[in-house]
């Protein structure tokens, strides 16, 4: 009696859709681990969302490698709610909010306690810093013909293109697109989900388009902190480009490293050390072509970390997600371009094969150090069922230029996992 009490409860909840009135709340989820090593590495973090970091470049103090168990393989571990209400005719409000977490620990993600944590473990920045809806927090409206826009915390509009165009499926742990939220955001990874943002979308045929724009909340300062979006494409007849431009002013954002500590080379404990004040402006365009059985895939990126526009004092010190952090303005500009291209084949219906090559490049100018990163990317997946898959994935990269010095010359990844969505 128990049991059916608490399934009419939950059903009432989550699992309500009337067919005559398309109204809708839903609980869903995704739960992905994977076992692997990694060469160089740090420990493993259990509050940071992919575990390790096998993308970035790391210190040569860290040369053994690191087994273990890693969150979230291909999709980061979560869980959401989402609801849609039909108002009248073809105008809906809709609602998501939805939770990322580490397996293996049980941890929301919460990347800036890594950052604050010993320097023998992972840190690195991310959108993902202990929110209770890290992934996405919003309310909108949609109507079949103009379209949808939606309030609150959302993704970047190029994130979404990132998600539809990598060639290893933005792996979290195989693609460098799919671990680092940099690449949707301009650089830096903490704006690939935005907070106070207004996000619009809409399509007209094959064509679809959108416009995003993010408050900054500062008292007396309109546009600091703020982000500006905008994407435009077309997809029809197995073929698909998309094009993405992001502008964030005065947004704060982490370098650390993975096993560097920015401070003193020792526990920092409650503080992330050191922060930086960027204007960051991204351009990305991205295409697609399916035949047979196989989809090709490409895109370039340039982005570039400027100085801000509201430029802080010497000393200044901010509140990073809870933690402290010091703060200070960029003055040499950054540039980078980013090269990727890949696909995948199915072999059979449940089968698949993916393969992704990337090269990162940071523009050697006045005060910065040049170089690239290339990144090679196996991804096997099975499908179990529907809902169930399991995996295997590897990815080398090569590290060139002086921007690597004092850092490993290589790294590499290889783990296999399974994958459950609910």
């Amino acid at each position: 009696m128990k049991k059916l009490l608490a399934a009419a409860i939950l059903g009432s909840m989550f699992g309500i859709a009337h067919a005559d009135d398309g109204n809708s709340v839903a609980l869903y989820g995704v739960v992905d681990v994977a076992v692997g090593v990694v060469e160089h590495s740090p420990n493993g973090s259990a509050l940071f969302a992919a575990t390790v970091n096998p993308v970035s470049k790391v210190s040569t103090k860290f040369n053994q490698p690191v087994w273990g168990m890693f969150n979230g393989g291909i999709s980061d571990s979560r869980w959401g709610i989402r609801g849609n209400e039909n108002l009248r005719g073809d105008l809906h409000a809709f609602f998501g909010l939805e939770s990322g977490f580490n397996v293996p620990s049980g941890n929301l993600n919460n990347a800036a306690g890594s950052i604050a944590g010993s320097n023998n473990t992972i840190g690195v920045a991310s959108a993902l810093n202990g929110q209770l809806f890290n992934r996405g927090a919003f309310i909108g409206f949609r109507q079949d013909e103009y379209g949808s826009v939606a309030f609150g915390r959302t993704t970047t509009l190029g994130f979404d293109t990132i998600v539809n165009y990598d060639p290893v499926f933005a792996a979290q742990l195989f693609s460098p697109l799919g671990f680092s939220g940099s690449y949707s955001a301009g650089g830096i990874t903490e704006g690939s989900r935005t907070d106070n943002n207004i996000k619009y979308t809409n399509h007209v045929g094959p064509i679809n388009f959108g416009v995003s724009y993010s408050f900054g909340g500062d008292a007396g300062k309109f546009g600091d902190g703020s982000t500006v979006g905008a994407n435009v494409g077309y997809e029809a007849h197995n073929f698909g480009i998309q094009a993405t431009f992001y502008s964030a002013r005065d947004a704060v954002h982490s370098g650390a490293l993975v096993g560097v500590n920015p401070v003193n080379g020792t526990e920092i404990g409650t503080s992330v050390g050191a922060l930086t004040l960027d204007n960051d402006e991204d351009f990305m365009i991205a295409a697609k072509y399916s035949f047979g059985a196989a989809t090709l895939k490409a895109g370039y990126e340039h982005y570039e970390l400027k100085a801000p526009s509201d430029p802080v004092a010497a000393g200044t010190t901010v509140s990073y997600y809870g933690y402290n952090g010091s703060l200070a303005n960029t003055i040499n500009p950054t540039k980078s371009n980013v090269y990727f291209a890949g696909g995948d084949y199915k072999v059979t219906r449940s089968f698949d094969i993916a393969a992704g090559f990337y090269d990162t490049q940071t523009v050697q100018s006045t005060g910065v150090a040049g170089g690239n990163q290339l990144q090679y990317s196996l991804l096997a997946d099975y499908r179990l069922s529907s809902r169930t898959d399991v995996y295997a994935g590897y990815m080398f990269s090569k590290f060139n230029g002086s921007a690597f010095n004092g850092f490993e010359s290589d790294n590499y990844i290889v783990a296999t996992g399974v994958r459950a969505a609910f």
